[in-house]
């Protein structure tokens, strides 16, 4: 068993995918995954993307040119919940494969607490291993109380509800809006949860857990280094993501030469996205998974299924709508942006020379800056400071998305603007206001040991509330 391939010959490997899938190998109609998505070399060769999303009908095909998996986070009968979770390094983008055991022993007191919370709540779910990190999933079926409280609530702007009510070449048929709300609601419900995990990890961590791939400071190895609590599923419309499938190979580092180097994507082999057990070592369970037939052999046992979580649900729900966090997301909720009629008299009208130049930066260089969580961490710090209501900071946001003159690689016709704006900044804004966010490298300083700041010795200085 030499290559990918040969793996996925083995029928309990494929079988395993399939639960995942919400099916069987012998009929991948019958997955409830609404599309799948296969990655790798094969397609960079054949076609010169490394990506294609598939119906569920190319499972096989999929498998078959030995390609990694993905499953839709789409489903015909539930709201399925994913808590990604992976260690990034800025300086050495290739840190975790040229030293996996290392930053995975980092991930490691993360990686018990979150157990410890999911275990407090009595959330049935999987955890597997991936190329970087962990995924804990579950799934909240349609029509259970839980998924009906999560659709109350859910926000679907207008303009992504025309969206899910159209179908086009990705998305063969209509998102039901109450599907829609429920993914929206579950975004929220998931934001609390992170929000208690970050609480109780405190100082355990070797190094810090942020939301998505925020730069931080230097760690005691010299580099900017952390771990991500990745929501980003949540900033876009459910048609448009999809999730790594257990059992699955992982060969993200073959492609992105760019990222990693040549010599980690030359020397490093495709790795295997394993369920983690409490029966296997975390060693152990680094060794099997760059290897084929050990991973095969873990296949042969266990199952891929996601485990209904609707009743302990209810529970977290209840938790979320005491917190502030829910007290937050109803005021963000209650104001709309502006019309974008009004924007040149509006958000237009903001005048960057009186921003400090790591704020103004980003905002007249939109692409790719507002892309990236870190410049919109900063934007929603700085501005809500100054008094801007967090909506209006997302429709700010919105603004530069929505400026074709801005080139964007992002196809805003599949995506949403309005949502990926109004997802950055609740999330940002809303650890400010629960906490969780005490803005302590919000400060000239730290900013110079980010390398974030464009211009020392501004002027300006972020740590004066009234700068």
């Amino acid at each position: 068993m030499n290559n990918p391939i040969e793996y996925y010959a083995t029928p309990y490997v494929r079988e395993r995918i399939a639960e995942y899938c919400g099916g069987a190998s012998a009929e991948p109609l019958s997955f409830t995954a609404e599309y799948l998505v296969g990655y790798g070399a094969y397609l960079k060769t054949m076609h010169r993307k490394e990506f294609t999303s598939a119906d569920i009908s190319g499972f096989h095909w999929i498998l078959d040119h030995g390609l990694d998996v993905f499953r839709s986070l789409w489903d015909k009968e539930s709201t399925v919940a994913v808590l990604d979770v992976e260690y990034f390094n800025i300086d050495y983008a290739g840190e975790i494969y040229y030293n996996p055991l290392a930053c995975f022993k980092k991930l490691e007191p993360l990686y018990q607490i979150i157990q410890d919370r999911l275990s407090r709540w009595n959330i049935p779910h999987l955890t597997f291993m991936t190329g970087q990190g962990y995924h804990f999933a579950w799934k909240i079926p349609a029509d259970t109380p839980a998924d009906n409280s999560l659709e109350n609530l859910g926000q679907v702007s207008d303009t992504l509800a025309a969206k899910y009510n159209a179908i086009t070449a990705h998305r063969h048929r209509r998102v039901s809006l109450r599907h829609g709300h429920a993914f929206d609601g579950l975004g929220r419900v998931m934001e609390f949860i992170c929000h208690d995990i970050l609480r109780a990890v405190g100082a355990e961590s070797p190094v810090p857990v942020v939301f998505s791939d925020i730069v931080t400071g230097r760690t005691g190895n010299g580099a900017r280094e952390a771990i991500s609590l990745d929501l980003s599923a949540f900033c876009d419309p459910i048609t448009m993501r999809d999730i790594r499938c257990p059992f699955s190979t992982h060969q993200k580092h073959k492609i992105q030469i760019y990222k990693v180097g040549r010599d980690i994507a030359r020397n490093i082999p495709v790795q295997i996205t394993l369920p983690r057990r409490a029966c296997h070592s975390l060693e152990d369970l680094m060794a099997a998974r760059r290897n084929f037939f050990a991973s095969s052999e873990m296949a042969r046992e266990g199952d891929c299924r996601l485990p209904d979580a609707a009743e302990s649900f209810e529970k977290v729900i209840r938790d979320y709508e005491a917190d502030p966090l829910a007290v937050f997301h109803r005021e963000f909720d209650s104001v709309d942006h502006d019309d974008p009629a009004t924007w040149p008299r509006t958000y237009d009208a903001l005048d960057f020379r009186r921003l400090p130049p790591c704020i103004a930066q980003p905002l007249s260089w939109p692409n790719p800056n507002v892309l990236q969580p870190t410049h919109l961490q900063n934007i929603a710090r700085y501005l809500s400071r100054k008094g801007w209501h967090p909506k209006h900071i997302a429709g700010l946001i919105r603004s530069k998305y929505e400026r074709v003159s801005h080139r964007w690689s992002e196809d805003w016709t599949h995506l949403d603007a309005a949502t990926r704006a109004n997802f950055w900044i609740r999330l940002y804004a809303g650890a400010l206001a629960a906490g969780i966010d005490q803005r302590t490298d919000f400060n000239c300083v730290s900013m110079k040991e980010r390398e974030l700041c464009p211009k020392p010795w501004c002027g300006h200085n972020l740590a004066d509330t009234g700068s």
